[in-house]
């Protein structure tokens, strides 16, 4: 698996999410209590931007209408079958690394 690198860690604030493009995939990455994760930035609803979206504990809340994902795991606490693309992410000094899927 091969890893980007997309970001440095002082471009994501604590509890904030910011989008990257990266392999003509808009990505959300967010850090919750250090830790990073990195999911798909479009709502499979109508396209809301997650990554503007704010959290309920685990959840990132979609801005545009109040879809809830999981940020470990892309599942919507609605549907278990309603589930978003989550990336493997990783420190490496001050920088973030993606992994895309092959």
């Amino acid at each position: 698996m091969a890893f980007i690198p997309v970001a440095t860690i002082d471009e994501i604030p604590e509890g904030k999410g910011k989008c990257i493009e990266v392999g003509g995939r808009e990505i959300a990455i967010f850090c919750m209590g250090g830790d990073l994760y990195a999911i798909s930035n479009v709502c499979p609803h109508q396209g809301g931007p997650l990554a503007e979206g704010k959290f309920e504990g685990d959840m990132v809340v979609c801005p545009w209408h109040q879809w809830r994902f999981n940020i470990k795991t892309g599942r919507s606490p609605v549907s278990p079958k309603l589930k978003i693309e989550t990336y493997p992410i990783k420190r490496e000094d001050n920088r973030i690394m993606i992994a895309l899927p092959e």
